[in-house]
């Protein structure tokens, strides 16, 4: 008696029910929920999972498991250490030295030209070289130069 109906001319009970609609957004919700995930999606969902799992609450509440948090750990380091590996495989030490040079020669001309490197100049020496400062940076830190 209580069941949601869907008339084509008139929608009885007003709730906005539609039964091809719902199937629609089903099938969507298991598409998005069965689609293969990015790095970055399941970086996300690790982090998510150790907010749950790793907090006050899970210990009062006892749901606390440290094995479960050490497997999460455990994946999102192998995550980051792939992210690493990979930064380290485009930005060599050689390359890293070269760039590094490069930028410093830019900034040393600004400098002794008298003009302060604002922001947008920062912004349209990175587009011109094809690599942000802070690039730059975490791979010079990566190689300890």
């Amino acid at each position: 008696m209580n069941e949601k109906t869907y008339d084509r001319i008139i929608n009885e009970g007003g709730e906005g029910y539609n039964p091809y609609r719902a199937a629609r957004e089903q099938a969507e919700m298991e598409a998005a929920r069965n689609a293969p995930k990015t790095r970055s999606d399941r970086k996300y969902e690790i982090l998510h999972k150790l907010e749950v799992k790793d907090c006050s609450m899970a210990r009062e509440c006892g749901t606390y498991k440290q094995d479960e948090i050490d497997a999460l750990r455990a994946a999102l380091k192998a995550i980051e250490d792939e992210e690493t590996s990979e930064f380290l495989a485009a930005w060599p030490i050689e390359l890293t030295k070269t760039r590094r040079a490069s930028w410093n020669a830019w900034g040393q001309a600004l400098k002794d030209s008298g003009a302060k490197i604002s922001y947008k100049d920062l912004d349209i020496q990175e587009k011109k070289v094809g690599f942000t400062f802070a690039d730059m940076k975490k791979a010079i830190q990566a190689h300890g130069l």
